[in-house]
C-alpha cells in the first residue's frame, strides 16, 4: 500500500523500493486462473493482499442492487451495469498489437485474437453465460436457454427489451451462473493483489528510467498468467521487449487497463498520469438508439458489431467519430471532467475552523 500511495505522488524511488520489499517477501504470486481469482467461490488466494472478505454464512454479502445490475435480464438481471466500448477497444490482440495496427483485428468480430483477458472481462457474443447464450444483436429474438435445453425470448436485446444494454456488452468478470441461484452472493472485494504490486514497481521504475530486465520480467509476469504460460514462454504470448522508456511507459499503461478492469482503478490511473481530462471529457459510444435502425444499417448489410475498427492514440485511447460519423453507432451521456477534478477540495469544516485559510483550494 505504500507502493500505490508513493506512486500516485509521483514518489518513483519509494514505490520502486516498496513494491520491489513486497516481491522480495515471496508471501505472494499470481493465481494461475486469471478468472478464477475473481470467482465468489476462490476465497483465500495467494495474489490477493488487501480484501474485504464476504460471507453468505455471515449475512455480508454483495449488494443486492450491484448482483441485479451484474446479471444478464436473461437470468433474472438488469444487465445495466455495462462495460464501456473504450474498454472492449482497448485489449491488444494476439499479436500484442492495438486492434488499429494488428491484421487479426475483425471489427465484425471484436472478440477473435484479443488478450485473453478481454473474454474473461466481458462476455463475448454467441457464447454461454450465466445458463444463457449471451447475442445483443436485434436480428436474436430468440437465444439458448442451456438449463431447460431449449430456445427462450431474447430479453437481452433491444429489439425485445429495450432497457437492455445500451454498448451490447456484459460484464463477466467474476460474474457466473452462481450469482443467479438465489441472487447472494459472497464475492471477496480485492483491494490490492499481486498483479498490482509488480505493475507499480515496473512503472516506478521506468518513470526513473531504471529500466532493466527485472523491469521487463515484472510486466511479462502479468502479461504471460493471462494467457496462460510461464513468462519464460516467450513464443507463447506477445512478451515486452522494449527498452525505450515512452515505449515502455505506453505499455504498462495499456496492461493495467486490461488487467484491472471493474477493480476501481482506471479514475485514480488516469488523474494521475493527467489523463483524465484527455479521456473523460466526450461522449459515451453505443449501439444505435433505435433497434430497428440498428438492424437495417448495421446487422443486415453485414457490419455487426462494429461497422469499422476504431482508432487508438497513442494513449491507447479509442476514437470511435469515424463510426458514428458513418451511422454505425450513436452517442450516449456525455462525459464531463473539470480540470479542478485534479486537486482535492479543502474540506469545509477545516475553513470553518481555521479563518486564516484559502477559501479553498487554488484552482479547485
Amino acid at each position: 500500500m505504500k507502493a500505490r500511495f508513493a506512486l500516485y505522488m509521483e514518489d518513483y524511488e519509494v514505490a520502486a523500493k516498496a513494491a520491489k520489499a513486497c516481491m522480495d517477501l515471496k508471501l505472494y504470486s499470481l493465481e494461475p486462473d486469471y478468472a478464477k481469482l475473481f470467482k465468489q467461490s476462490t476465497k483465500l488466494n495467494d495474489e490477493k493482499v488487501f480484501v474485504l472478505p464476504r460471507s453468505i454464512e455471515s449475512e455480508v454479502m454483495l449488494d443486492a442492487w450491484i448482483v441485479k445490475n451484474g446479471l444478464p435480464r436473461n437470468a433474472g438481471g438488469y444487465g445495466s451495469y455495462n462495460p464501456s466500448w473504450d474498454l472492449l477497444a482497448s485489449y491488444l490482440c494476439t499479436d500484442g498489437l492495438p486492434i488499429d495496427e494488428s491484421q487479426l483485428f475483425d471489427p465484425r468480430n471484436p472478440f477473435k485474437n484479443r488478450d485473453p483477458r478481454c473474454t474473461m472481462t466481458i462476455v463475448e457474443f454467441n457464447t454461454e453465460h450465466c445458463g444463457f447464450e449471451y447475442d445483443p444483436s436485434p436480428a436474436a429474438k430468440t437465444v439458448m436457454n442451456y438449463t431447460t435445453g431449449k430456445a427462450q425470448s431474447n430479453q437481452d436485446t433491444r429489439i425485445v427489451n429495450q432497457y437492455s444494454s445500451y454498448t451490447g456488452l456484459l460484464w463477466k468478470k467474476g460474474i457466473d451462473a452462481t450469482w443467479a441461484v438465489d441472487q447472494k452472493v459472497e464475492q471477496d472485494y480485492i483491494i490490492m493483489r499481486y498483479a498490482d504490486v509488480l505493475l507499480i514497481y515496473a512503472e516506478a521504475m521506468i518513470e526513473q528510467n531504471l529500466i532493466d530486465d527485472s523491469v521487463l520480467k515484472a510486466v511479462n509476469m502479468v502479461r504471460a498468467r493471462a494467457y496462460g504460460v510461464d513468462v519464460t514462454a516467450t513464443d507463447s504470448y506477445p512478451a515486452v521487449t522494449a527498452t525505450g522508456q515512452a515505449e515502455l511507459r505506453r505499455a504498462v499503461r495499456i496492461e493495467r487497463r486490461m488487467e484491472f478492469a471493474m477493480e476501481n482503478q482506471r479514475l485514480q490511473d488516469l488523474m494521475r498520469w493527467k489523463l483524465a481530462g484527455k479521456a473523460l471529457n466526450g461522449y459515451n459510444y453505443i449501439m444505435l438508439i433505435n433497434p430497428t435502425e440498428l438492424l437495417n444499417n448495421v446487422v443486415n448489410k453485414n457490419l455487426w458489431f462494429w461497422g469499422m475498427t476504431p482508432q487508438i492514440d497513442d494513449d491507447g485511447l479509442a476514437d470511435f467519430a469515424a463510426l458514428f460519423n458513418a451511422g454505425y453507432c450513436s452517442q450516449g451521456a456525455k462525459r464531463i471532467f473539470p480540470e479542478r477534478e485534479y486537486l482535492w477540495p479543502l474540506p469545509t469544516h477545516d475553513v470553518e475552523l481555521c479563518p486564516n485559510l484559502l477559501p479553498n483550494n487554488p484552482g479547485y
